[in-house]
C-alpha cells in the first residue's frame, strides 16, 4: 500500500501541480518536499488544506486505523452534520461514506453507528429510500450490539425521517414519538437532536392537516433548541410555527415568528434557508391580503434561489409567484412564472409541488375566465392529493372547484365536490 507522501505526490502530478503550486502561499516547496518522501508529517489541518487542492477527499491520501485518519473520522463527522443542516445531502452523504472508510473497524460501535446513522439521514433527503434503509439497519445493528442506548434516539428519528418524506406520515409520526419517548428516558444531552426530533414530528402534524397539534410540537421543539444557540434549528422552528400559525389564521403571531426566522439565516448568512423564509413570509402576506408585501418577499426569495442555483427551490417560489400574480390581476405574468415552475417541476419528478401548481393553473384560469381549464386543473390537482395523501390540499380543492360551478349555476356538478370537502374534513378531525 502506498503512503500518504507518495500518494499526495502521484496526485500532485496527475493535476500536473510543481511543489510550490501545491504549497500555495502558506506552505513552502522544502516541506511538500519532504512531506512527499515520507520525512515529514503534516498535521491534520494541514492535510486538509492539502487535500482539498488536490480536489480529492482527505481519506484518500490516509491508511485507515492510524492516529492521523482517527482525527479525520471526527473531523468528517462533525463537518457531514452541518451539511446537513445547512441541506447538502450530497456532500453530507460524501462526508459520512468517507469517515465510514476511514474507521473500518478501529473505530468504537458508536462512531461507526453514527457514521451510518447520518449516512441514511442524507441518503433519506437525496430520496434514496433502500440504501438509506440499508445504512440504518447497518448501524442499529452496532447500536444493539453493545452502543450506547441513547444512539436509538436517532435510529428512530431517521426511521421517522425515511417515512415522512415517503409519505407514510400515520408510520412517521408513530416514530417520532417512540423517539421522543426514548430522548425523554435516557435524558439524552443532545437537546438540539430532541428539537429535530420534535420539528419533524409537528412537520408530519401539517402534512396530516392537524395545524393545532404541529404547533403544540413546534413551541415544544423551541424550549429545547432555544437554550443550545442552535440557530440553524432555531430558524428552522421558527419558520414552521409561522406556517402553522398562518394555517390556524393567526397572522400576525405567523409573521412575528417568520421575521424571526429571517433574522436568524441573515445572522448566519444561510441564503438557502433565507430564500426558503421569505418565500414562507410572501405566502402569509399574500394570505392576509397584503399583496404587494408579499409580491417583494416572494421575488427576494426568487432572486436568492437563482442566485444559489437551487432549481427545485426556485419551482416553489415560482408556483408563489403565479397565485400572487394571479391575486393582483396580472395574468399574463403569473402564466409565465407558472410555465417555468412546470418546467422545473418535470426536471426533478416532484409530484407534491406538481400538484400545488395544477391549483395555481386553475385558480388562473379560472380568474381568467376560462371555466373548464379551470375545471380540468382543479381535477387534476384533486387527483394527486388524493394519491399523495395531502388531505388539507385536496379538502381546498374539493371546495374551490364546488364553488367555481355554482357561480357558473352548475349546482349538479358542485354537489359531489362540496360533499366530498365535508367527509375529507370530518376524517381529518376524526384522525
Amino acid at each position: 500500500m502506498s503512503t500518504l507522501g507518495e500518494r499526495i505526490r502521484a496526485r500532485r502530478k496527475e493535476l500536473g501541480l510543481t511543489q510550490t503550486q501545491l504549497g500555495g502561499g502558506n506552505l513552502t516547496k522544502g516541506f511538500i518536499s519532504l512531506v512527499e518522501k515520507g520525512r515529514a508529517k503534516p498535521s491534520l489541518e494541514t492535510l486538509l488544506l492539502l487535500a482539498e487542492r488536490l480536489q480529492k477527499p482527505v481519506g484518500y491520501f490516509l491508511e485507515p486505523g492510524s492516529l492521523l485518519s482517527g482525527k479525520a473520522v471526527r473531523v468528517a463527522v462533525a463537518s457531514a452534520w452541518i451539511a446537513i443542516k445547512q441541506g447538502d445531502y450530497t456532500l453530507a452523504a460524501e462526508r459520512f461514506g468517507e469517515a465510514l472508510r476511514l474507521s473500518e473497524e478501529n473505530q468504537s460501535h458508536d462512531t461507526r453507528a453514527e457514521c451510518y446513522l447520518g449516512l441514511a439521514t442524507a441518503l433519506a433527503h437525496l430520496r434514496q429510500f433502500d440504501v438509506a434503509l440499508q445504512n440504518l439497519n447497518a448501524g442499529r445493528a452496532l447500536v444493539e450490539a453493545g452502543g450506547d442506548p441513547r444512539q436509538l434516539v436517532r435510529v428512530s428519528h431517521v426511521l421517522g425521517l425515511v417515512a415522512y418524506l415517503d409519505r407514510r406520515l400515520d408510520e412517521a409520526r408513530r416514530h417520532f414519538l417512540e423517539g421522543f419517548r426514548r430522548f425523554r428516558e435516557t435524558g439524552h444531552p443532545d437537546l438540539s437532536l430532541g428539537g429535530i426530533l420534535l420539528y419533524n414530528l409537528g412537520n408530519t402534524y401539517m402534512e396530516l392537516g392537524d395545524h393545532v397539534e404541529a404547533s403544540r410540537w413546534y413551541r415544544e421543539a423551541l424550549a429545547l433548541v432555544e437554550p443550545t444557540e442552535d440557530l440553524h434549528r432555531l430558524g428552522l422552528v421558527h419558520v414552521q410555527l409561522g406556517v402553522a400559525q398562518r394555517e390556524r389564521g393567526d397572522y400576525d403571531a405567523a409573521i412575528a415568528h417568520l421575521t424571526k426566522a429571517e433574522h436568524l439565516f441573515e445572522v448566519l448568512q444561510d441564503t438557502r434557508l433565507l430564500g426558503w423564509a421569505h418565500n414562507s413570509m410572501g405566502i402569509t402576506l399574500l394570505a392576509r391580503g397584503n399583496i404587494d408585501e408579499a409580491l417583494d418577499h416572494i421575488r427576494a426569495s426568487l432572486r436568492i434561489k437563482e442566485r444559489i442555483g437551487d432549481d427545485p427551490g426556485r419551482a416553489r417560489s415560482l408556483t408563489e409567484l403565479g397565485r400572487a400574480l394571479t391575486v393582483k390581476g396580472a395574468l399574463r405574468e403569473a402564466e409565465a412564472a407558472l410555465i417555468e415552475a412546470d418546467r422545473l417541476t418535470a426536471k426533478f419528478h416532484d409530484d407534491t409541488e406538481a400538484a400545488r401548481i395544477q391549483m395555481a393553473w386553475a385558480r388562473l384560469r379560472a380568474a381568467g375566465g376560462a371555466v373548464e381549464d379551470a375545471v380540468g386543473h382543479y381535477q387534476r390537482a384533486i387527483t394527486a392529493f388524493e394519491s399523495l395523501g395531502m388531505h388539507t390540499d385536496l379538502a381546498n380543492a374539493c371546495s374551490e372547484l364546488g364553488e367555481l360551478l355554482l357561480e357558473h349555476k352548475r349546482p349538479s356538478e358542485a354537489a359531489p365536490y362540496l360533499a366530498r370537502t365535508l367527509r375529507v374534513l370530518r376524517a381529518e378531525k376524526h384522525h
